[in-house]
């Protein structure tokens, strides 16, 4: 009785922010500051139509490790790609090295490495693995971290490749595997809480704000620490590509800077 309590306050909870989140959407508009003009459907029934800001040319280097497993859109690699580049970072020394600090996660982190590693490439790495769902991860969790040192800090961003493939207790089976094995490796771990996907229906949202809700209960019952970054990014659809799923320039230096930010508080 007291599971299904808590199963069906995860799902209120749930579908409380989608209400709220959509709620807000009634009418379009503009962004002055990136001369960004959005049109919103209530339920992914109409064409998001944007006109995007002259875009920066970046180049980050990647270095293939292995073969990643799961699916993503048809222009991804399935390889994991680790990369450390630019401004804002704060390290903190332990036995006279600086603490290693990684962010794992699907195709959703890829370039957020400018803002999340700033100068420190060697202290802080992001470890793209395009395609990756959570049983992928735990899967390779323990190569991932090989040679990272001592008590790690380790930032995961993973979930959205499992939304409507995997029924909802298998996800969660499949977090509660990866957090046992983080546990046996190191005890400053965050959980990045999942965002909104413009090109998705409402239930689709509402499934991963259901995920996120069911995530922030089971990090504060095993000790993870959880950043929520549905507020962030609901209704900014400036900061996503065209495809309505991966995260443009000015998306990936928010989620960066948000990661930045959390590793920085639970360093000092």
């Amino acid at each position: 009785m007291e599971l299904e309590l808590d199963e069906l306050r995860i799902i209120r909870e749930a579908e409380g922010v989608i209400e709220r989140s959509y709620r807000e959407l009634v009418t379009p508009k503009a962004q002055d500051e990136d001369r960004w003009v959005t049109v919103r459907g209530r339920k992914g029934d109409r064409q998001t139509v944007q006109r995007s800001p002259v875009g920066i040319p970046l180049s980050n280097k990647y270095t293939i490790l292995d073969t990643a497993g799961g699916d993503d859109l048809p222009e991804e690699s399935h390889s994991s790609q680790f990369s450390g580049t630019e401004p804002d970072t704060v390290t903190k020394k332990g036995r006279g090295q600086n603490r290693k600090v990684l962010v794992v996660g699907d195709s959703i982190v890829r370039g957020i490495d400018r803002r999340f590693c700033g100068q420190d490439r060697d202290s802080r790495k992001v470890c793209c693995l395009p395609g990756a769902r959570v049983r992928d991860v735990s899967d390779r969790v323990y190569k991932v971290l090989k040679g990272e040192g001592e008590q790690p800090e380790i930032v995961l961003h993973i979930g959205t490749n499992d939304i409507a493939r995997n029924r909802f207790e298998d996800i969660k089976s499949d977090f509660r595997e990866l957090g046992w094995k983080l546990q046996s490796r190191t005890n400053r771990v965050v959980f990045s809480g999942l965002l909104p996907v413009p090109r998705d229906s409402e239930v689709r949202n509402r499934e991963r704000a259901q995920l996120n809700t069911w995530l922030r209960s089971w990090c504060r019952r095993e000790g993870f620490r959880y950043v929520d970054n549905w507020d962030a990014f609901w209704g900014r659809w400036d900061l996503y590509k065209k495809d309505g799923l991966h995260l443009n320039w000015k998306g990936t230096n928010v989620l960066g800077g948000r990661f930045a930010r959390v590793v920085r508080e639970g360093l000092n």
